[in-house]
């Protein structure tokens, strides 16, 4: 495999606000998201509507920067280029340390590395590009600004947080999709193994939204909360998750 631009490499396109400082970013979604953002904006902080195509990577144990991921050959020479790429991670990482991760860096280089060569304790990065001026942002925290959800900030993780994030950020015609992954999960299943049993028969744009909505959920905080009209915004300090940028 062979990569010459970022277009080519596993991504999620989204459009919502974001609350941005200089390298990070907070998603802000939800039916109360516009209600959230004009509080925040009324209380200084730098909201903005973006349309981004999010890349996600793995940080490299010796770089401190991440390799945007394209796709991988197994150690028995399978390819795969399919925003499925991240289950197979986790799941074979230990078992097939050889395979081979192929992207690029944040500086369009494309070294060659293995699973082995990154950090596996660390979770997935999800970054993407600012236009005016150019530099990568990370995204750090998913907020779920819902009039369903309590005052008081929840911490969502794994499955759950998955859940929620795709029913605030996909189109009402998913919706009954994304309430039967919900229903496999409450039942004791796991959101990947769903994932993996519907690629069979579903379109490859709705796995891609799917997918990269999952692995969304496991690169950033996420949290839900509905906001107060008092301008109390904790989940704000999420902010302070993103380390400063060494690249």
């Amino acid at each position: 495999m062979n990569f010459k631009a970022f277009d080519e490499l596993q991504h999620l396109d989204i459009s919502c606000q974001a609350v941005l400082s200089r390298d990070a970013a907070l998603v802000v979604l939800g039916d109360r998201a516009s209600a959230l953002a004009a509080q925040l904006i009324a209380s200084g902080a730098a909201v903005q509507q973006i349309s981004a195509r999010v890349l996600f990577g793995l940080p490299i144990l010796t770089a401190p920067f991440p390799l945007f991921v394209g796709g991988v050959m197994t150690e028995r020479n399978t390819i795969l280029a399919r925003s499925s790429v991240f289950a197979w991670i986790e799941d074979n990482y230990i078992e097939q340390p050889r395979a081979e991760v192929f992207g690029l860096t944040p500086f369009a280089e494309q070294p060659v590395l293995f699973l082995r060569d990154f950090d596996m304790d660390r979770p997935v990065e999800a970054w993407f590009q600012t236009a005016r001026p150019a530099h990568w942002v990370r995204v750090v925290g998913l907020v779920i600004a819902s009039s369903r959800a309590a005052s008081d900030v929840r911490l969502l993780e794994g499955d759950d947080a998955a859940l929620i994030a795709m029913a605030s950020a996909l189109p009402p015609d998913m919706h009954a999709l994304i309430e039967s992954l919900r229903i496999e999960v409450a039942q004791g299943g796991r959101l990947k193994v769903a994932l993996r049993k519907l690629r069979k028969i579903a379109d490859a744009n709705v796995m891609r939204s799917l997918d990269g909505w999952r692995v969304l959920a496991q690169a950033a905080q996420t949290a839900e909360f509905n906001p107060s009209p008092d301008g109390d915004f904790p989940i704000i300090d999420a902010l302070k998750l993103a380390s400063p940028k060494r690249w």
